[in-house]
């Protein structure tokens, strides 16, 4: 289902907290979503980019890192770069892409710390 950019960054701007974790893995000891990334995820058909984090986590240099950044960034034609730091600027990988129909322009940035990705609205 296609929702409008605005309706989305609304919707995502408001979650400023999480009750709830979902387990997005089989794995026991995989990273679990909030409740905020499970709306990003489901509003702009993204559930790929978390599949792309949680996949990571157990190889180096992600399993060494306490706290990751990771940053989806837009650029013309449908393409993009994901990119994870540590949260000091020090660039742990980045992968362009080559397709996505990610819905938002400015992209998407997202948190990983205690094995919980959140919003950095939820931090």
């Amino acid at each position: 289902m296609n929702y409008p950019p605005a309706y989305i960054r609304t919707l995502l701007s408001y979650r400023t907290g999480s009750s709830h974790c979902f387990k997005v893995s089989p794995l026991d000891k995989a990273p679990v979503i909030t409740e905020g990334v499970k709306d990003m995820a489901e509003l702009c058909e993204a559930y790929w980019l978390i599949d792309k984090i949680v996949s990571v986590q157990m190889t180096e240099p992600y399993s060494k890192e306490y706290f990751q950044v990771w940053r989806l960034v837009m650029k013309e034609d449908h393409k993009a770069t994901l990119t994870c730091d540590d949260g000091n600027d020090k660039v742990i990988s980045t992968e362009e892409i080559d397709y996505t129909d990610f819905p938002l322009s400015e992209g998407v940035t997202l948190y990983m710390t205690n094995d919980v990705i959140m919003l950095p609205t939820e931090y």
